[in-house]
C-alpha cells in the first residue's frame, strides 16, 4: 500500500473517532498547541507495521473522549505499543535539548516562541533482543516482534464559517531525528503532517519527511540539500545487517531541525477538516524515527515577522512560515533594497530613507496567502563609515594607524584591548569626518569602533584586527674558523613565521649575499671577516645577527697540545684543533696501560681529565685522531699528553 493510499484509512480513522468540537471563530482549536501540557482533545493511536504500513498497522487507539490511561483527556504520555515501560508520545512542556540533533525541544522560530511540543517516537525498534541507548537517548532497552513501530496523534477542527476569502491558517513546526535505513525511501523512517477532509487528503498541505535514497543507498547530497545533516552520536541499536558492520553501533543516525510549515483551511469553511501528525520506522523495523511538532496559537492568516521599527540603512530580516511546494514573492517599500532571498520565506532588506509595507505573498496549488507589514522609520539613519584599513598586520613594536571615514553619525569610540584598555571618544561637528586611532599592540588584538548617530538607537560596531609579527630572531650559525681555499657552507635561519628574504653584508667573498645559505671561499689576503645577516618577511618586518669567521693561513690539519691542565682556568680540556676538517672519525685517550679513558667523534669536543668523575692524577697519556679534510684527504696522526695537576 503507498503513503497517499494509506492516508484514505487514516482520514476514516481520525474522523469516526474524533472530539465534536465546539464552533471556532478565527482564533484557534482549543489546546491545539498543547498549552493545557496533555493531549487533550487530540485523538492518539500506536501500534507496529510488521506487515506493512497500512489499516492494521494502528493497533492501539487512545479517545480523545475518555480519559487517561486509555483516552487522550489529561494524558502527557502513551507507551510505545507493546513497550510500557518506554514512551512513544509525550507532551514536551519544559525545555531541553535532543541528543542526537542538538536542537531545542521547544523552538523559537522566526520571531515566535513556541512554548509546548509534541515527541513521537522513540530510537526502540524491535527486532532487537537488547537496546544499550547513549546517554540522553530516548530509549529503553527493548525487545519485541518484527516490525518498526507507529505512533501518530489527530485533531479534529471545525473550520469556523465565513468567506472563504479570509484565511483560516494553521502553522506548525517539525524536527526530527531518524535512522537510515537505505531502504526504498517510502520504507524508510519518516514523519508527516496530514491535513485530510472526508472526501480524502489533502495533498498540498500532507507534506512527508524521510531521507531519500537513489536505488544504492543513502542519497546524501539530496538529504542535505533538504535540511538533513548526520549526527556525530551512533546510533544505540547494534547493526543487524549481514557482513562486517553486524553488532556495531553506526554513526547513521540523521537529523534535521526546525522548520516551520504553514496551510490555509479557508476552502473548507464550516467544514471538519482533520489534522495528523505521525512518525513511523522503516517498514522492515530496524531503524527508528522520532519527530517533534509544535503548533502556533495563531490561525487567522499568514503573519510576516520581523522589525516594525527600523533606522534607514539598517539590514533587516523578514521572514514567513513555509508553505509546501510554494512559490514566493517579496516586495519592499520604495526605495528599499532587497538583498537576498526574494524567492524564499525569509529575505534579507536594507531600508530607505521612507517608510513603508513588506508584502509578502506566497502560493501553492492549494492556497495563495498574503501579508503586509508597516514598517516605521526611526528619526535617524543607521550610522555609516568606510574603514581603512579593516584589518592590518605590523611589526613587533610598531604603530598601526587605524583609520574610519564617517559619512553619517553624530559621535564615535575607539577601544583598545588589554588589562588596562583605553578609551577615545569625539563628537562629530561635520560630515564626511576622519577619526584615526594609532594602534599599539604588544600582541595581536582587536580594536572596537563604536559610532552612535542621534535619533537612531542601534550603533556601528567595527572590529579592526591588528596581526603583530613577533620579534625575528636570526641565527646564522655560530662564529667559526677554515683554511684557506676552504668553502665555507653558511645556513642562516629565522623564527619569522612568514617567509623570509635574507641578505648578508658585506658580500665580500660570498658566493650569493641574498640568500640564506651563501658559500664562502677566502684566500690569504685576511684574517677574518664579520657578516651582518637579515631576515626580512613580507611585511617589511626584519631581524638581525652577526657571525666572525677567522681564516688560518695554514693547510688542512689537525693540532693536538702536549699537555693540559684539568683545573686550570684555560688549556684545561683535552681536544684536537682541526682546521679544515670536514669529519672527525675519531679521537681517543689511553692511560700507560694501554685501556681506553676517553673517545669522541665531535669536532671541538675532548677530555677534561676524569673517568667516572673522578680527576686524574698527573700522568702522561696515549692519543690517537683520525680526520678527513674537506678535499677528502685522510690525516691520521698519535702521540702523547702529560695531564698536569
Amino acid at each position: 500500500m503507498t503513503r497517499p493510499e494509506m492516508n484514505v484509512w487514516l482520514v476514516v480513522l481520525a474522523i469516526i473517532s474524533a472530539l465534536s468540537a465546539a464552533g471556532q471563530s478565527q482564533s484557534c482549536p482549543i489546546n491545539i498547541n498543547f498549552s493545557a501540557g496533555a493531549l487533550t482533545h487530540w485523538q492518539a493511536y500506536t501500534g507496529n507495521n510488521k506487515g506493512g504500513n497500512g489499516p492494521t498497522a494502528i493497533i492501539a487507539v487512545y479517545d480523545s473522549n475518555q480519559s487517561a490511561p486509555n483516552g487522550t483527556i489529561g494524558a502527557t504520555t502513551l507507551p510505545e505499543y507493546d513497550l510500557p515501560g518506554v514512551s512513544g508520545i509525550r507532551v514536551i512542556t519544559n525545555q531541553g535539548t535532543d541528543a542526537f540533533g542538538g536542537f531545542p525541544m521547544i523552538p523559537t522560530i522566526n520571531g515566535y516562541t513556541y512554548n509546548y511540543s509534541i515527541l513521537l517516537g522513540s530510537t526502540s525498534v524491535s527486532n532487537q533482543q537488547t537496546n544499550e541507548p547513549p546517554t540522553g537517548s530516548l530509549a529503553a532497552p527493548a525487545s519485541g516482534p518484527q516490525g518498526g513501530y507507529v505512533r501518530g496523534i489527530s485533531y479534529l477542527i471545525n473550520v469556523p464559517p465565513g468567506p472563504s476569502t479570509v484565511p483560516y491558517t494553521m502553522t506548525y513546526a517539525y524536527a526530527m531525528v531518524l535512522e537510515n535505513g537505505t531502504h526504498p525511501s517510502d520504507e524508510q523512517p519518516m514523519a508527516r503532517a496530514i491535513v485530510s477532509i472526508p472526501g480524502g487528503v489533502i495533498d498540498c498541505a500532507s507534506p512527508a519527511y524521510f531521507l531519500p535514497t537513489d536505488g544504492n543507498g543513502l542519497d546524501s547530497a539530496t538529504a542535505r540539500a533538504n535540511g538533513f545533516s548526520p549526527s556525530s552520536v551512533p546510533t544505540p541499536n547494534a547493526s543487524h545487517s549481514p557482513g562486517g558492520n553486524a553488532g556495531m553501533y553506526l554513526r547513521d543516525v540523521w537529523t534535521k531541525g526546525w522548520t516551520e510549515v504553514t496551510f490555509d483551511l479557508s476552502p473548507y469553511r464550516g467544514q471538519q477538516v482533520s489534522l495528523t501528525f505521525e512518525a513511523d520506522n522503516c517498514v522492515p523495523g530496524g531503524h527508528f524515527a522520532y519527530a517533534y511538532f509544535a503548533l502556533r496559537d495563531i490561525c487567522a492568516g499568514l503573519q510576516i515577522n520581523g522589525d516594525t521599527l527600523v533606522c534607514t540603512n539598517s539590514v533587516v530580516q523578514y521572514s514567513i512560515p513555509s508553505l509546501n511546494g510554494a512559490s514566493y514573492n517579496w516586495s519592499a517599500p520604495a526605495g528599499w533594497m532587497i538583498d537576498s532571498g526574494a524567492n524564499g520565506n525569509m529575505v534579507t532588506v536594507t531600508a530607505g530613507p521612507q517608510p513603508g509595507w513588506m508584502v509578502a505573498n506566497e502560493t501553492n496549488s492549494c492556497t495563495s496567502l498574503t501579508d503586509s507589514l508597516f514598517v516605521h522609520l526611526y528619526k535617524g539613519a543607521l550610522p555609516q563609515a568606510e574603514i581603512d584599513p579593516r584589518d592590518t598586520t605590523v611589526c613587533y613594536g610598531e604603530t598601526a594607524p587605524l583609520h574610519a571615514l564617517i559619512t553619517t553619525g553624530t559621535s564615535y569610540t575607539w577601544i583598545s584591548p588589554g588589562p588596562f584598555p583605553t578609551r577615545k571618544n569625539g563628537a562629530i561637528s561635520s560630515l564626511p569626518f576622519t577619526t584615526t586611532f594609532p594602534a599599539a599592540p604588544r600582541q595581536t588584538a582587536d580594536y572596537i569602533l563604536t559610532i552612535l548617530n542621534e535619533g537612531c538607537p542601534i550603533p556601528l560596531r567595527d572590529t579592526f584586527t591588528v596581526t603583530i609579527v613577533p620579534p625575528i630572531r636570526v641565527n646564522p650559525g655560530n662564529d667559526t674558523l677554515v683554511v684557506v681555499n676552504e668553502p665555507l657552507y653558511f645556513q642562516a635561519t629565522s623564527s619569522d613565521v612568514y617567509l623570509d628574504t635574507y641578505q648578508w653584508s658585506p658580500s665580500t667573498d660570498l658566493s650569493n649575499p641574498d640568500t640564506a645559505d651563501p658559500i664562502g671561499l677566502y684566500g690569504s689576503d685576511m684574517d677574518s671577516i664579520s657578516y651582518l645577516v637579515k631576515a626580512t618577511d613580507i611585511f617589511g618586518c626584519y631581524g638581525t645577527a652577526t657571525v666572525k669567521v677567522t681564516i688560518a693561513r695554514t693547510a688542512a690539519n689537525i693540532f693536538v697540545p702536549n699537555a693540559f691542565t684539568p683545573t686550570a682556568n684555560s688549556n684545561n680540556l683535552f681536544r684536537p684543533v682541526c682546521f679544515g676538517i670536514s669529519s672527525l672519525d675519531y679521537f681517543q685517550v689511553f692511560n700507560r696501560w694501554g685501556q681506553l679513558v676517553y673517545s669522541t667523534s665531535q669536532i671541538g669536543q675532548g677530555w677534561d681529565g676524569r673517568i667516572q668523575g673522578k680527576l686524574q692524577e698527573s700522568n702522561a697519556y696515549l692519543w690517537t685522531v683520525k680526520g678527513t679534510d674537506y678535499t677528502g684527504r685522510v690525516i691520521s696522526k698519535k702521540g702523547t699528553v702529560v695531564l698536569i695537576r
